[in-house]
């Protein structure tokens, strides 16, 4: 099965159009891949004018801190990250970057969570596209990925190691999800459990 984490490859791209290269390791796509180090993507070579914004930022750049950043406040005290890429349209004005996936541009998010070492890692990439490109785009991924584990109309599910991949039509749009099983253990043994109902 081909690596999962190459179609965010075009997430990195370049004004002048080239990929990242990868360097061989799992799911690696040269700049960004499932399980990194936060600060890696942060500090990586993005094209001009282009910065990772994640919700924990405090110098957030005009326009960046009205983007839909903001967490639970369990997910906060979980220690829990999102971020996404932001381009200066103009002086002072910064957007959401969307990159072309599979020839539609395409809105990327990424959740990182600090591990037990203390080291904030990636553990969810998500990608949004408009609805009518379901069938075109997952094509494209297929191409990529090798046959997928689950395969409906409306979704379609990979499978490697700890990591997943889901395609699915939410009726608002095509979304795409990455991530690792691991670490979203880690999530869930960090969030508040309900309370026990009591017995008669």
């Amino acid at each position: 099965m081909r690596q999962f984490l190459l179609f965010v490859a075009a997430l990195l791209l370049t004004a002048g159009g080239a990929a990242a290269q990868s360097s061989g390791k799992p799911y690696d796509i040269g700049l960004a891949q499932i399980g990194m180090r936060l600060n890696q993507l942060r500090f990586a070579a993005f094209p001009a004018n282009t910065k990772l914004v994640c919700s924990q930022d405090q110098d957030k750049p005009p326009g960046a801190e009205h983007a839909p950043l903001g967490l639970p406040g369990a997910m906060v005290t979980a220690k829990v990250a999102r971020c996404a890429l932001f381009t200066e349209a103009a002086k002072d004005q910064w957007i959401l970057r969307q990159v072309p996936l599979a020839g539609t541009l395409t809105e990327f998010w990424f959740m990182a969570i600090e591990d037990e070492s203390g080291s904030e890692r990636i553990f969810q990439m998500t990608a949004r596209q408009p609805r009518e490109v379901f069938d075109k785009t997952a094509a494209a991924l297929v191409e990529r990925w090798g046959q997928p584990v689950q395969k409906t109309p409306h979704f379609i599910r990979w499978v490697s190691g700890t990591v997943e991949a889901q395609m699915a039509d939410d009726n608002e749009g095509t979304v795409i999800f990455l991530f690792d099983n691991k670490l979203h253990q880690l999530l869930e043994s960090r969030m508040p459990k309900g309370k026990p109902r009591k017995t008669e």
